[in-house]
């Protein structure tokens, strides 16, 4: 096309066929003045909404809501528009008349639409991550006070949402760690519960008491080694005693050595007689005579008696589950008492001259001997049965101290979990006041809308200068059309296409006086050219 139609060519057609070119246009551009005056006004009414920065530094407090404001922006506006909120909005500001016909889903589509949210970004390292500052709602309508009421609305809409979704989440939150540290501060307690339960089981094994128990294994293991020894040194003294006793070493006029010599004389006669032998039966007699004047009395037997009940209820009180100090000395006190109350009682008798006085001594002695040997023995039992516990106690020491290693382990990782939990539940209820407070990072309006005094469309001016080029264009493609329909030369360039070569000239169509033509005015300043140039060539006359 650009090889065979130029500039000339152009105007060669619009000339040719002007007025194809000017119905198009005469028809087309007033329709599309009247339809664009025709078309209704609208309202846009826009307000900017603010991102405003947490107030109290984050070093101090960390808010729990971590979303880009951009991110929440784009959560809250699909929270804002749904279709039942829409819908609402709708209805409470009567948007869509009856007579519309418009159903639920179109006055959504519509409500969506007309509804715009543009973001407010700059490139400057702000806390927000995303570098949105503040962001628009605006909402367009036919009626001017709708828009301003609606966008309102919905900014209104916005800043509640933000409040009740940082709210919600900051509460959220909390709750989860107070769950937590509730859930871990009774798995602690149980630890605790099961570590001081080991402990009490396992009191005497423990590793805190291995050095005091092998302390307390050597110093009763010396005092059973000094028991046995004083022991073995009473037992001598006794076997001394009893020795004397039989021996009658005090005299030969005592009971005693008079007892010795029956005793002496009764085995010679049975040795040579039987027992049924008068003399031997005499004989036998008085030494059962002598022997019950060198009995001890009643009172000495009951004071006897009364040392070894004394005796008695000391060792069952040592042996008791929970011994009590009290009552071990209190016992201690009374088996003294009786001691010394036998011991004066033996001397009264020898002093009165009762009895024996070697015997009755030598027996109270012996009595004695054998009362420290039995208080002993009971020590010796009482040690013994010690060292066998810390024995025990020590040999189950390692075993004890692995479980209560792996209880101790146990108990610290979920204390230590505890402690971070309670951390992280202390920091969410600062964030939490600090949302309720509102001073974090938050939405606030900058600008409210307001009512529009002017349409922010339709642009009638643009809408009529796109119509007249469409007018023009509908005219100039009605022209062509009609000149390609009805072929014709139309200069010099298609002359030289069609004859493949330059012509030598060219001669204009000249019109004739009498015909009727439309003159368009650069058409009638060439065709004057043409006859003057014409006139020029014209031979002068005789």
């Amino acid at each position: 096309m650009g090889d065979e139609f130029t500039l000339e060519d152009a105007l060669i057609i619009l000339q040719r066929r002007f007025l194809y070119f000017l119905i198009p246009v005469i028809i087309l551009a007033p329709i599309g003045i009247i339809t664009v005056m025709l078309l209704p006004a609208k309202y846009t009414a826009q307000g900017t909404i603010l991102v405003e920065s947490q107030q109290i530094p984050t070093d101090f407090v960390r808010s729990t809501i971590n979303a880009y404001a951009q991110e929440r922006i784009q959560t809250i506006r699909q929270r804002v528009m749904t279709r039942n909120r829409l819908l609402e909005v709708a209805a409470e500001y009567e948007l869509f008349p009856r007579a519309l016909g418009l159903s639920e889903t179109e006055r959504v589509k519509r409500m969506r639409n007309n509804l715009k949210v543009d973001l407010i970004t700059t490139t400057a390292n702000r806390g927000s991550g995303d570098g949105t500052i503040a962001f628009t709602v605006a909402y367009t309508d036919q009626d001017p006070r709708k828009s301003y009421l609606v966008a309102n609305k919905f900014m209104t809409l916005f800043l509640d949402e933000d409040v009740r979704t940082r709210t919600a989440g900051a509460s959220n939150t909390t709750e989860f760690f107070e769950r937590e540290t509730t859930r871990l501060r009774n798995t602690v307690a149980q630890l605790e519960d099961r570590v001081s339960k080991y402990k009490a089981e396992n009191s005497g094994a423990l590793p805190e008491h291995l050095n005091m128990n092998l302390n307390m294994l050597e110093r009763l293991q010396r005092e059973l080694s000094t028991a046995q020894s004083s022991i073995s040194q009473l037992e001598e003294e006794r076997r001394f005693l009893e020795n004397q006793l039989i021996s009658g070493t005090n005299g030969d006029n005592s009971m005693s050595a008079q007892l010795a010599q029956l005793e002496s004389d009764l085995a010679r006669l049975r040795a040579t007689y039987r027992d049924s032998y008068p003399e031997v039966a005499a004989k036998r007699d008085e030494i059962a005579a002598l022997k019950s004047r060198m009995a001890p009395s009643r009172e000495i037997t009951r004071l006897r008696d009364a040392l070894t009940n004394a005796e008695d209820e000391l060792t069952s009180v040592e042996r008791a589950a929970e011994p009590d100090a009290e009552a071990i000395a209190a016992a201690e006190a009374n088996v003294e008492k009786a001691r010394d109350a036998l011991s004066q009682r033996i001397t009264e008798e020898t002093r009165k001259g009762s009895t024996d006085i070697a015997g009755v001594q030598l027996e109270g002695r012996i009595a004695v001997v054998e009362n420290r040997i039995r208080m002993l023995n009971k020590q010796v039992n009482s040690t013994t049965q010690q060292i066998s516990d810390l024995e025990s106690r020590i040999e189950r020491t390692p075993e004890v101290e692995r479980g209560l290693a792996a209880l101790t382990r146990d108990y610290e990782n979920v204390f230590q979990e505890y402690q971070d939990i309670l951390n992280k539940q202390q920091d969410a209820q600062l964030a939490e006041n600090l949302e309720e407070s509102q001073q974090t990072e938050k939405f606030s309006i900058l600008e409210p809308a307001l009512n529009p005094e002017r349409p922010s469309s339709p642009d009638r001016a643009k809408l009529i200068f796109v119509a007249l080029i469409f007018a023009l264009g509908a005219g100039g493609a009605t022209a062509l059309g009609v000149e390609l329909v009805k072929s014709r030369l139309r200069g010099r360039s298609h002359v030289a296409n069609v004859l493949d070569g330059q012509p030598i000239a060219v001669i204009p169509y000249i019109h004739g006086e009498n015909e009727r033509r439309l003159r368009l005015p650069f058409s009638r300043k060439k065709s004057e050219r043409h006859r003057a140039k014409g006139r020029m060539l014209e031979p002068e006359p005789a």
